[in-house]
């Protein structure tokens, strides 16, 4: 049988707030979502693709812009004849506040709403099933019902399925729609389209059904980093050729760097320059955490480091987990205050005889010289 050429790609969340970094950076952040938006529709013209598949969260109900709204819909009308399966999701369930509801969508594009429905494709000899969360909590397994409504075993045509959940094992419960990987082999779908986790999962496989995330084509924030970006493939009966594509316009990056004895500023700023190239500076979104020990006489002030590599990165976010390199036993013959604590907590650690409160006591030694020699107490 012919395969079906489909791109699948979930949990867009279009006018995502990108509170963290001002209104400036909001706004630039929406705007590449937008354009990953484009890209993605772009590229199923590109290639031929026949169905699209958006498996929820395409938008935050409480967020999203009538400008957004109308650009979205237009968007999706220029891809035709490409037929369009949405199954909203958590944070953009269907039902008569939503935006979902109150627009006209153009006619490639399927909204499934509170009810599993099927809908034949005659030539592409295919059906797609699917249905929308209509609050933003569901406790119960969708699959269930569908399972009680279908019997695919009887069905010879291509069997695709769009659907916003969360697998889970049997004994587990979740607020998502929590599917289990039994669900899903026994319902003979030949591929389930998943959203609601923001990481691409891997084409999966249960009995005789392969499943996916495709996670979100634009990251968020520091917890969802790296590539992102779709599926594409074809779908046959039986099996499946599909591959995740990138295609972020950025990526969000967590980088722990080692300064170990460095002495100042400039240090640190080599360091950061030989670890991150120029490019992705300025193409991505960093946080960087500094580790490693360093002179009690460098105290490192987040401010002044960023504004001095700030012009170089698109958007760069730095967190000081620096310790302070001490010889306690030196310090300990100090006449000053660090050296009467550090002298009396070296005593109280080598007399306790318990494991877990002699580390206890020197975490305490080395909070209380962090609050001595002026820098950030950190305490775990």
């Amino acid at each position: 049988m012919k395969g079906i050429k489909i791109l699948h790609f979930a949990d867009v969340h279009f006018d995502t707030p990108f509170s963290e970094g001002g209104n400036e950076f909001s706004q630039k952040r929406k705007e590449d979502i937008r354009e990953t938006f484009s890209n993605i529709l772009e590229k199923a013209k590109n290639e031929n693709v026949k169905i699209i598949l958006i498996p929820g969260d395409f938008f935050d109900n409480t967020t999203l812009t009538k400008t957004t709204l109308e650009f979205i819909k237009r968007k999706l009308e220029e891809v035709k004849p490409v037929r369009v399966f949405i199954s909203p999701g958590n944070h953009d369930p269907f039902n008569e506040k939503s935006f979902y509801s109150i627009i006209e969508w153009p006619s490639n594009v399927h909204i499934f709403k509170e009810e599993f429905e099927k809908i034949h494709i005659e030539e592409l000899n295919c059906n797609v099933f699917g249905k929308a969360f209509t609050q933003n909590h569901i406790k119960q397994s969708m699959l269930k019902e569908f399972l009680n409504k279908y019997n695919l075993k009887e069905y010879s045509e291509i069997n695709i399925m769009v659907l916003h959940g969360d697998i889970n094992d049997k004994a587990a419960e979740n607020d998502y729609n929590p599917i289990s990987l039994e669900e899903i082999g026994n319902s003979y779908i030949d591929y389930l389209a998943l959203g609601h986790r923001h990481s691409f999962s891997g084409i999966r496989r249960e009995r005789d059904t392969y499943f996916a995330y495709s996670g979100n084509p634009e990251g968020r924030g520091f917890d969802e980093t790296g590539e992102k970006g779709v599926i594409i493939g074809e779908v046959f009966k039986g099996y499946v050729d599909l591959k995740f594509n990138p295609i972020c316009k950025r990526r969000y990056y967590t980088i722990n760097l080692d300064i170990t004895d460095a002495k100042d500023y400039e240090d640190i700023c080599n360091k950061i320059n030989t670890r991150i190239n120029f490019e992705d500076k300025k193409n991505n979104l960093y946080k960087i955490i500094l580790i490693g020990e360093i002179s009690d006489h460098f105290i490192i002030n987040i401010e002044v480091l960023k504004q001095k590599i700030i012009g170089s990165f698109y958007y760069v976010k730095i967190e000081d987990n620096t310790e302070i390199r001490i010889n306690y036993e030196n310090l300990s013959k100090e006449v000053s205050i660090k050296g009467i604590y550090t002298k009396n907590m070296l005593n109280a650690i080598e007399n306790e005889k318990d494991k877990l409160k002699k580390e206890k006591l020197y975490k305490a030694l080395k909070v209380g010289i962090q609050s001595l020699t002026e820098r950030e107490v950190k305490v775990e």
